[in-house]
């Protein structure tokens, strides 16, 4: 059974860049940009890719920067039970955080890179 993974921006899900659905398996890499801002990147079947980015909180001089603590929860995600067919992994409209993922504070969303 496929998995799927969703994301919400905050932005009300109704337009284009607000929210993301993509199956587990098209997580390609997940990539520290800067102290604050985590990037997700799926691969899609036309070779595009798609990003999102996510902003946190600076952690790097204390615990570490949180670029694994988000791998590690869509890992999760991805591998959860057999009778889940999508896990809300950040969703900003409801206040949604899979597996402890409450530090994020905004994300972006952009297709076809």
């Amino acid at each position: 059974m496929k998995k799927f993974l969703y994301f919400a921006t905050g932005g009300g899900a109704n337009l284009t860049e607000e929210s993301y659905i993509a199956e587990a398996e098209s997580v390609s890499c997940v990539v520290p940009l800067n102290a604050t801002t985590t990037s997700v990147y799926f691969t899609k079947t036309d070779e595009n890719k798609d990003k999102i980015s996510i902003v946190h909180d600076d952690t790097t001089t204390t615990t570490g920067h949180r670029c694994r603590e988000i791998a590690e929860a869509i890992a999760t995600a991805a591998n959860s039970s057999p009778n889940i067919n999508m896990v809300s992994v950040i969703d900003l409209d409801n206040n949604v955080f899979f597996n402890k993922l409450n530090f994020v504070t905004s994300m972006e969303i952009k297709l076809n890179l």
